[in-house]
């Protein structure tokens, strides 16, 4: 996996509000980073090393499932309320 590619990917499907896309990538980087590979590049230049970009990754993975888990029980209950 590349996950310089996974990374991006996962925010242009954040950004056009891609929820299954998102939550797909979501998981793969979090598995990759989990198994101790090297993190994408993330926000600010490389000097700032691996740890800096796997925890603002994994932040951001975080955040992005539950912006799902949200946007996901907000449908249902809209559906089961109309």
């Amino acid at each position: 996996m590349n996950p310089n590619q996974t990374w991006e990917e996962m925010l242009k499907a954040l950004k056009r509000k891609e929820w299954d896309s998102a939550e797909k990538l979501v998981l793969a980087l979090n598995d990759w980073l989990n198994a101790g590979e090297k993190p994408p590049h993330t926000v600010g230049d490389q000097s700032l090393g691996k740890c800096w970009h796997k925890t603002v990754a994994s932040f951001v993975c975080l955040c992005i499932i539950n912006k799902v888990k949200k946007i996901r029980k907000r449908r249902a209950k809209q559906k089961g309320g109309a």
